[in-house]
């Protein structure tokens, strides 16, 4: 089974109901905790076949498991509420990457990061990168209902491309960020399992921060840039003349 970091995994009724009681338990509270946590985990109470996302566990992974985060479509008063869990492989019943919910038909934009997600998009596009969405706006792709407030962030995923495609992405979504009023986190999915923040990688630091399903790392800056493929920026400029945010 294909699974990375912030890969949403559907899972069966049986596999929910599971779940639901090993995180209630059986203490006095039991029947609190079923209820509070059936608000995420179960259908009929969430609105929605809310899914687990793929996270990282720190420690031994129990075998036959995959360890999820999962978060309530909607915000209450105290927040969004979220879980981690461990789910059984047999009790997955689909995988979806960030770069498929792309493919979604979603409503028109009705907040700013809904647009800042639809000018990320066309961005992308016109430079030809393979652009996947994470976090709320990646939720409300899958569920239908809206996830995301007028003061959500918008979190993005992007395959590896060469440098000057990337370097061209980043200060568009800058752009977008500033005409917006919104912070866009863009990032990089890397071949060996973990992603960097763009940002941070078109930084000045040596290292980058590189977070993965099993650890986080320190990784070489320098070495990811001539790791990446390359590209002639007489072509990147041609494809990306005429975007919108300059």
């Amino acid at each position: 089974m294909d699974v990375k970091r912030h890969t949403l995994l559907d899972i069966t009724d049986r596999g929910r109901e599971d779940i639901l009681v090993e995180l209630a338990g059986s203490g006095p509270d039991s029947g609190m905790l079923r209820k509070k946590y059936a608000q995420i985990l179960l259908p009929e109470e969430a609105g929605a076949r809310v899914p687990g996302i793929a996270r990282r566990e720190e420690g031994t992974l129990r075998p036959g498991f995959i360890p999820v985060g999962f978060s309530a479509p909607m915000i209450n008063n105290e927040g969004r509420l979220r879980v981690a869990a461990f789910i059984r492989e047999e009790d997955v019943v689909r995988t979806t990457s960030p770069y498929e919910l792309l493919s979604l038909t979603a409503a028109l934009p009705r907040n700013a990061c809904n647009t800042a997600l639809a000018h990320a998009r066309d961005q992308a596009k016109g430079l030809h990168l393979v652009l996947g969405v994470w976090g709320s706006a990646a939720l409300e792709l899958y569920t239908g209902l809206p996830c995301t407030h007028q003061d959500s962030d918008l979190d993005l995923l992007v395959a590896v491309a060469p440098q000057q495609s990337l370097s061209l992405f980043l200060h568009k979504i800058e752009s977008i960020e500033a005409h917006l009023n919104l912070r866009i986190d863009v990032e990089l999915d890397l071949a060996n399992g973990y992603g960097v923040h763009l940002k941070e990688l078109f930084g000045q630091g040596r290292t980058v921060l590189g977070k993965s399903l099993t650890d986080v790392a320190l990784l070489s800056r320098k070495q990811i840039l001539a790791e990446l493929p390359q590209e002639g920026f007489g072509q990147i400029l041609s494809r990306a003349a005429g975007g919108q945010y300059g």
